[in-house]
Parts: structure tokens; sequence; C-alpha cells
């Protein structure tokens, strides 16, 4: 049998488990290989609930690699099961494997566990979205790493007047985790509506909700006097929307394993300025100034400055708004994976 164009090996589903970054990327790249290729052409191996049904999860793999010229190796979490699994799998099919990284934290992983450097080394490419991150790891023996920046599918430009209504709306637009900074967001706000002498600002938090950090947000939610609220999870297919008429994105995130944070893709989607963390690898993706900000480490007295500014200095605004176009643009999925599309045979 003639093998297949695209081999995917990842977790899909549907519903808020689901709505990660991770999740957001491997329906990306499926859906442009697909149209690229044809469906007929893309096969999808889902190693989803692996500890439930490790049978079911290692069969999946087989068929990828048994079928497909390529495999798009995307697992996402368990890479210290997955990777030794994969690669000595694909001794027998020899399939050219692409090792798809979400994330930040893959040189740490190989630190704490060396003996994985050896299968990751034997993949045909491992891709990250950092190229300090590429370096590190070349340093510890991968040395196919290279660099694949996060991307998001091109959508045009929409007007929209964000004077006109009062308060102005605010958004995070992450998981719902304290080390995503969401206590640090509701502070900066507070802080900005405190330069301004009134409510100018309220803010609104998107995103999957974590159990461990629900009664500190419940709490911080009900000491802020209402400028703050959980809004809960929107599917991938509305964000754009959802973030049209936000005035601005906040991104004090301080997460062990940020990377490309698709959030920074999410707000030049909606040509709306992100207000950023100096944290890892932010200030690689955000060129402060021109499609957005990046603040000192939580520094939120800066960040609320950052905002208050945007909302006095138009000419400012609009600035940050064409460079987000020029952003989404580089970004974009088309520019993106053609560029990868040339290492598959």
């Amino acid at each position: 049998m003639e093998k297949k164009k695209l081999g995917i090996i990842g977790v899909a589903g549907s519903g808020a488990r689901f709505a990660t970054g991770q999740a957001v990327k491997i329906r990306t790249l499926r859906k442009w290989f697909s149209d690229r290729y044809g469906e007929d052409q893309v096969l999808f191996a889902n190693i989803d609930s692996a500890k439930k049904h490790p049978l079911r999860v290692l069969k999946n793999i087989r068929m990828a690699l048994k079928n497909c010229q390529n495999v798009l190796f995307m697992p996402g979490q368990n890479i210290e099961i997955f990777a030794p699994v994969t690669a000595i799998m694909n001794r027998k099919f020899k399939c050219r494997i692409q090792y798809i990284v979400t994330g930040g934290d893959l040189a740490e992983v190989l630190k704490r566990k060396p003996s994985l450097v050896k299968y990751i080394a034997s993949f045909d490419g491992t891709h990250v979205q950092s190229t300090k991150l590429c370096a590190e790891l070349k340093g510890l023996g991968v040395e196919k790493a290279m660099y694949l920046p996060n991307c998001r599918d091109y959508v045009p430009a929409v007007e929209f007047d964000h004077w006109k209504d009062m308060p102005v709306r605010v958004c995070t637009y992450s998981r719902v985790t304290k080390d995503k900074g969401i206590l640090d967001a509701i502070e900066i706000v507070k802080k900005a509506n405190q330069l301004a002498g009134k409510t100018l600002f309220n803010l609104e938090i998107y995103g999957k909700m974590y159990d461990s950090f629900k009664e500190e947000l419940d709490k911080a939610l009900e000491e802020s006097g209402g400028i703050a609220k959980y809004m809960g999870v929107r599917d991938s297919s509305e964000t754009v929307d959802t973030l049209r008429s936000c005035f601005a994105i906040l991104f004090p995130t301080y997460f062990e394993c940020e990377c490309f944070a698709g959030t920074a893709l999410d707000a030049f989607s909606a040509r709306i300025p992100i207000i950023a963390n100096d944290w890892l690898y932010n200030s690689e993706v955000i060129n402060s100034g021109t499609d957005g900000f990046i603040y000192p480490f939580r520094d939120n007295d800066v960040a609320a400055q950052q905002l208050y500014k945007l909302y006095t200095d138009k000419e400012l605004y609009k600035h940050i708004q064409d460079g987000c176009e020029v952003s989404m643009k580089r970004f974009s999925t088309d520019v993106v994976m053609d560029q990868f599309n040339a290492l598959l045979v």
C-alpha cells in the first residue's frame, strides 16, 4: 500500500481540556496539511488517555509510523514515555519524524533525564519555538534542533472603536492559574484606574479555570470592587472575535514552561496591544514598542503606566496596531509552514 504523505501523533478532543496551546497548534497544522495535500493524505494518531488505553495508543503510533512517509510528533506531555516508544518502534519503519515542541522546558527535561537525548536526537528534526532554546538543545546533543515559530491562520483586520464604551475592556487570555499572572493582571488594572482617577478599565479573564486556583481567584475577584470578572472558556474558533472588542491583552505570566506563547499571536490576530511580563522568551516574540510592550519582571506599576498611556495616546495605539498587522503576517501559518514543508519528502 502506498504510504500517506503525513501522519500526526498528538492529542485531540473537545471541551475545555483541549483548549490548550498544544491542542490549538495540532488543529492548526492538521488543517493546513489537509488543505495542502488532501484529507486522505493526512493520518491522525490520537494518543489521548494513554494511561487508560495504552494498547490503543501504541496501535495508533504504530499505524502512523507504518503508513506515512513523514510524521509530526506532537505529544505535548509525557515525552519521557512517548519519545523512546516512538523512536524504538520507528527502527522498523524508518519513517521521517519531525518533533514539534510546544513549551520551553525541553532542555530542562533533558538535563534531568539525559537518557532521552539519544531518542530525540534520532528524529529527523526537533523544532522549537525559541532561538535560545534551539542553541541550548544543540549543546545538549540534539544536533538537529531547529527554530520553528508558533503560528496562527491569517485573519484580516477589523476596525473597532475602543474609546466608545466605558469602562474600557481589558483581558487576559490563557490558562487561569496563579503562575499565568492572573492576580498581577487584576493589580495592573487597579493601578491603571488609580492613574486615571476613575474606573477607566475593567478586566475580563478568559481561559480554563484550574481547581487549585479557584478559591484564591474568587477571593481576589470579590476584593476587586467589580473591576474584574471571570468569563469562562472560549472555543479557539471564537478567539479573534472575542478579543477584537477588547482594548488590550495583559500577559503577566511567570509560568516556568512558557515559550512562544499563543497569547501573543492572539493579540496580533485581534490587532490589539499585548502588555507582557519580561519572562523567558516573551521578548523574542514581542517587539516592545512596535507590536506590544514588555515591562520589567512583575513590575505592575510600569505595566499600569503602559496600559494608561495606550488609552491617552491614540497615535501610539494605532502604531501598535500596525505592528500587530506586520507580526500577524510574519507568523501566519502559510508563511511558517511553507518553510517547514520544504523539509518533508
